[in-house]
């Protein structure tokens, strides 16, 4: 997380010719070579497909500790009401704001926010929890902060504080769970469809140990916040991982450094139905996964207990798919997913459409150095096909250039991951793209159908059952 640095954000739109079935390809956030933008996360709307709606985090170019003086920044944000063919401006009415994040609820409300920053200091370098620019360390102290929109975030409702730095607000962390200090880097919010309950997760700047909680009023208070993990399946300290909901189901998986019989480091996958009071923790029997491995996890709206989730193999040059349809009790996969040919990927992000589709994205280098040769973005569609494993389509090219990587002066572009989310006629990705300059936020849309030449994957069923914790 660094300090976010905003520039006003103009109206985008299709590329000539784009039809409302096509695949577009389209620079959302056209900064200035003044700042970076990336990251973005995508919100869609359940009530109308119709209606996305995509932010990002911003970053000064180049980085910095802080804003210029008397400087303050929202975060980005951009809203369609036409499947993603033209897009409007509407950023997120909150200040000093980084690493956004965005959904909607079952009634067509958007939930979105980021971190709120109300605190900078200078430190010595070697701080725990200190931010490193170019030599110059600071300690943050902030709040993971949400605000509701009911008009595509148009206008916004006043914020609301889920968890943060004990000088950000008072936070109702569980007695003995875990370590929260500046507990508020890479939210992560989900909403569960079926229940409406709001899910929030943040970590720590000491160790990037997460922590959940959860709201049943819209977002307007927030319920006790617990620790992801516990000292029997310790939380490795890797940032990465994510949180998801359905049929009134928690979700979590993150890298553990140690676990009962298990080698690690290694992937927990972990419910909750007490919106992560108590845990049932599984560790999953990953199959040459690359080490450490950094698990993004994804839940299925119409069948309970079914999640996947998704690591790379130890050469880093396929995504590995594993699924569960009994809450993470057996697995089956790996199901790989690359294009030819097998270069290194990286940035994956991965989740369910409503009608039960996997949605796989990621990026892919154009040689071996992520720090010098330039990526493409490809998308995948799966199914789950119960015993039989799961299959997934030939990869389809997401962008049309290859783009180089941020340099390092970039400070990686404000640009951690790519995201995708899919409806019932799109598949609709967001990533962070330096063709142009400095990263910009980028938004694509691919029809379902393109997902074509469906092939099994050769899968191993492993069950196995691991302790409970």
């Amino acid at each position: 997380m660094l300090v976010a640095v905003v520039a006003a954000p103009r109206s985008a739109g299709a590329r000539p010719g784009a039809g409302p079935f096509s695949q577009l390809e389209i620079d959302i956030s056209a900064n200035a070579s003044t700042s970076t933008m990336g990251e973005p996360e995508i919100a869609l709307n359940p009530r109308n497909p119709n209606n996305l709606f995509i932010d990002w985090t911003t970053f000064a170019y180049p980085p910095g500790p802080t804003a210029p003086p008397g400087v303050t920044y929202a975060c980005g944000g951009m809203f369609s009401m036409d499947g993603g063919v033209s897009w409007q401006a509407a950023p997120v009415t909150l200040n000093n704001c980084a690493d956004a994040v965005a959904a909607f609820g079952t009634d067509g409300t958007l939930y979105a926010g980021g971190i709120a920053v109300v605190g900078i200091q200078t430190v010595p370098c070697g701080t725990p929890g200190s931010i490193d620019f170019a030599g110059t360390c600071i300690a943050i102290q902030a709040a993971d902060t949400l605000l509701r929109s009911t008009d595509s975030g148009q206008t916004w409702s006043a914020p609301v504080k889920m968890m943060g730095s004990a000088s950000a607000g008072t936070f109702d962390f569980a007695a003995g769970s875990g370590n929260p200090k500046d507990t508020f880097d890479r939210p992560w919010i989900v909403v569960d469809q079926s229940t409406n309950t709001l899910y929030a997760a943040g970590h720590n700047l000491v160790d990037h140990e997460g922590f959940v909680t959860a709201s049943t009023d819209d977002a307007q208070s927030f319920g006790p916040i617990y620790a992801i993990d516990s000292p029997d399946y310790p939380s490795g300290g890797l940032f990465g991982g994510n949180i998801a909901a359905a049929k009134g189901v928690l979700a979590v998986a993150y890298t553990a450094s140690s676990a009962p019989g298990a080698t690690c480091p290694c992937v927990i996958f972990e419910t909750s139905t007490d919106h992560g009071a108590t845990f049932t923790r599984h560790v999953v029997p990953v199959v040459d996964a690359a080490a450490p491995p950094r698990p993004f996890v994804a839940a299925n709206p119409i069948g309970k207990g079914t999640f996947a989730l998704t690591i790379f193999d130890s050469t880093g040059t396929e995504n590995q798919v594993y699924v569960t349809d009994d809450f993470g009790t057996t697995w089956q996969g790996p199901a790989q997913v690359g294009e030819a040919p097998a270069n290194p990927r990286f940035k994956p992000w991965i989740s369910f459409a409503p009608s039960g589709q996997i949605a796989l994205v990621w990026r892919t280098l154009h040689g071996t150095s992520i720090t010098s040769d330039p990526y493409d973005v490809w998308a995948a569609v799966g199914r789950y096909d119960g015993g039989n494993g799961v299959v997934f389509s030939a990869p389809v090219a997401v962008s049309s250039v290859a783009a180089p990587y941020p340099p390092l002066s970039e400070g990686g572009g404000g640009d951690d991951f790519s995201f995708v989310i899919a409806d019932r006629t799109f598949v609709h990705v967001g990533w962070g793209d330096s063709r142009n300059g400095p990263t910009q936020t980028w938004y694509g849309r691919i029809p379902l159908s393109t997902f074509k030449g469906i092939t099994r994957n050769r899968v191993t069923l492993h069950r196995i059952k691991p302790p409970r914790s």
